[in-house]
């Protein structure tokens, strides 16, 4: 007979997956475990646990966001944000629930796309933090070391235009943004206070899913956008 387990035993069944992750990724020359895979595998283990995790949202709020894309056009996003919960629930024995607090956040061209993509990516992190598991962003192998050596807490805007020429010379030569530009662009967004994402990808007028695939003609522009933004 199979063993017969309680709901905090099934939560750490679904935990214990980790273990099996391989490093499927890579960035600034580390490889680490992708979200992909982890929400896969944690997704194929609850099922094989029959334990389910229902979302509930209650009616939030939502504002609209106008600005010009790089190309001087009008542009229009609905950020939306709102409370919600998940619910653990043991499938075998459905009175054995763990409610928990969350919220979500979306920003699109359209409202009910941004409200999608808040849900999408509030799941996503829901499960990944819940299970105290690394987002690929919060992996430490997918960051670049910091350089405490010349590191200051203020770096003067001309020490920022000269990191960035820098960086400009030495590209991936594959028409893309090198390891270096990556690890600045990355540093420089960050300084944001995480501005949207969506607000980079207007600024510089295509798709992109990580500053690996900024076009290296458009490095530098984008490194001052971002300067621009930094939070004070």
């Amino acid at each position: 007979m199979s063993e017969k387990l309680n709901l905090y035993q099934k939560i750490v069944k679904v935990r214990q997956v980790a273990d099996s992750f391989s490093k499927d990724a890579s960035g600034y020359g580390y490889s680490y475990v992708s979200g992909n895979q982890v929400l896969l595998k944690i997704k194929d283990k609850m099922n094989e646990l029959n334990l389910l995790l229902i979302p509930s949202t209650t009616v939030g709020e939502h504002h609209t966001h106008a600005y010009k894309t790089s190309k001087g056009k009008d542009a229009l996003d609905f950020i939306v944000k709102g409370n919600m919960t998940y619910t653990w629930i043991n499938g075998d024995v459905p009175e054995e629930r763990e409610v928990v607090s969350w919220a979500y956040y979306g920003q699109q061209d359209e409202i009910s796309k941004a409200y999608g993509s808040g849900l999408t990516y509030s799941e996503r992190y829901f499960l990944l933090k819940c299970l105290g598991l690394p987002t690929d962003e919060d992996d430490p192998d997918a960051k670049p070391k910091r350089d405490y050596k010349t590191s200051n807490s203020e770096n003067k805007s001309t020490n920022n235009n000269e990191q960035t020429r820098s960086n400009d010379s030495h590209s991936s030569g594959n028409g893309f943004a090198s390891e270096g530009q990556t690890r600045m662009l990355y540093a420089k967004y960050k300084a944001t206070g995480w501005l949207g994402f969506g607000e980079v990808i207007n600024y510089i007028g295509y798709e992109i899913t990580k500053f690996a695939e900024v076009r290296a003609a458009d490095v530098t522009k984008l490194a001052q956008y971002l300067d621009k933004n930094k939070v004070a």
